[in-house]
């Protein structure tokens, strides 16, 4: 007869190994350091940030960039973060759907090192049209204003959108600013914690593999 391996041993393990995959999804901060405007127009467009020591371009929320080489640290909230509530601008039910407008125009911007002038403008448009739809009280030039009517006319699609694949919002942890970049969010250090469950994981792995016990018996 076959004797199965210890019935602990195995809940064991898998609930260690569980908690090890799932360690991932443990929310973090960055750092973040402006670097310069970027390709934006007049402060509006898309800026050049780094990001942990990646560099990439990011669309800010505000119309008064910081100064060059200003550092801070920002909390990266995803999608699902800011349907539960995160961001700056997200302090009462159903602010994620600006969001989500912003996200959906967000996703038709020109991130090249060279946009042309005509993108370059509508980068530019983009970028105003968010500022009046998170609250900010400005005259809009004609294209940002198409743009921010199109985005608040209550299109279901647009209300809705969801941008967990383009955009991701790095907000700073005392709430003084808000970016949005394409990219994903940076991985965080796994806890020190996790890595001793992985090791206790993989060392029962090894005593089962050790222990004849666990072997298969043959009668």
């Amino acid at each position: 007869m076959s004797k199965p391996i210890s019935a602990p041993l195995g809940i064991l393990a898998s609930g260690l190994l569980a908690l090890f995959l799932t360690s991932t999804a443990i929310a973090g901060t960055v750092e973040i350091t402006y670097e310069n405007s970027g390709t934006s127009s007049s402060n509006a467009g898309l800026h050049e940030l780094t990001i942990d020591g990646v560099s990439t371009y990011a669309m800010n929320t505000k119309s008064k960039p910081p100064k060059s080489g200003k550092t801070w640290t920002a909390t990266v909230n995803s999608y699902s973060d800011v349907q539960a509530g995160g961001g700056k601008y997200n302090k009462k039910a159903g602010d994620a759907k600006k969001y989500n407008q912003v996200g959906y125009i967000f996703s038709y911007m020109d991130f090249s090192d060279s946009p042309t002038s005509s993108n370059t403008a509508w980068n530019a448009a983009i970028n105003q049209a968010s500022w009046k739809i998170f609250g900010k009280k400005a005259k809009l030039s004609s294209l940002a204003t198409y743009v921010y009517n199109y985005a608040t006319a209550g299109y279901g699609y647009v209300d809705n959108y969801n941008w967990s694949d383009s955009m991701t919002v790095y907000t700073a942890t005392d709430f003084k600013s808000e970016y949005f970049a394409p990219m994903a969010p940076i991985a965080t250090p796994i806890p020190s914690a996790i890595f001793l469950f992985g090791s206790m994981f993989v060392g029962l792995i090894g005593l089962a593999r050790r222990n004849p016990s666990n072997r298969v018996m043959q009668a």
